[in-house]
């Protein structure tokens, strides 16, 4: 029967340009959207801003760190650079460094119990484990100086090199392994710089090596400010 006099068949109606061209473009946006590049570098972009909102330390706590470190190790090489023989930093030094610890020490606990307020899950339990086990390398690192002693070893080692750029190297060396496995290589950077700078150091001498740790780390200390505000910037 001829479409004219058809009148039971439904009728073939053409396509609406408008549309088609509608269709046309959500589909290209849908292939643009699964594109896998575009995906990466999506997912990229997200974790970089998550890990700025979960900055723990901010800029001026780092800053403060710098301070610190140029207080402490400065006081310690004050004291031990007029020694003939080597003999070790001087009381008033060690309670500088102590001291000055302890203070920073409990403003750097209410900043990361202010900023980890409400949060719990994986991110705690991480955090619950890390903590003790920072501390028992740190424990260890004066072990090793107390049987360096006991051992007889002189003054400029267990008293100088080895309390002065120990920390470092190896507090310094577990953080470069713990952040590269995190996939962050801007502070694994700064642990690998710190670690590099505790072994250059050791060849200043028993006297010398708390002085160029001083500076060395304060200035690695403000490189890092410096990138942490540059970085909220962008």
């Amino acid at each position: 029967m001829s479409e004219r006099f058809d009148t039971f068949s439904p009728r073939h109606t053409e396509p609406d340009p408008f549309a088609a061209a509608l269709e046309a473009g959500t589909a290209e946006e849908d292939d643009a959207a699964l594109d896998p590049r575009s995906a990466v570098a999506l997912l990229a972009e997200t974790r970089r801003r998550t890990e700025r909102g979960l900055d723990l330390r901010p800029p001026w706590l780092t800053f403060v760190a710098a301070v610190v470190v140029l207080v402490c190790y400065g006081a310690l090489w004050l004291s031990v650079r007029g020694e003939h023989p080597y003999t070790g930093p001087a009381g008033w030094a060690l309670g500088t460094l102590y001291g000055t610890i302890a203070v920073f020490a409990v403003l750097n606990a209410l900043v990361l119990r202010r900023a980890t307020s409400g949060v719990g899950g994986r991110a705690a339990r991480q955090r619950a484990i890390i903590g003790p086990g920072v501390a028992v390398i740190w424990i260890c690192v004066y072990v090793v100086q107390g049987a360096l002693h006991h051992a007889g070893a002189g003054s400029a080692i267990a008293y100088g090199i080895w309390p002065a750029a120990g920390p470092l190297i190896v507090v310094g060396s577990a953080a470069t392994a713990y952040e590269a496995g995190r996939e962050r290589p801007g502070t694994a950077a700064f642990a690998a710089a710190a670690v590099v700078l505790g072994s250059v150091a050791c060849f200043a001498g028993p006297r010398a090596v708390w002085g160029v740790i001083a500076v060395g780390l304060c200035a690695l200390l403000l490189a890092a400010t410096a990138a942490q505000l540059w970085q909220h910037r962008t």
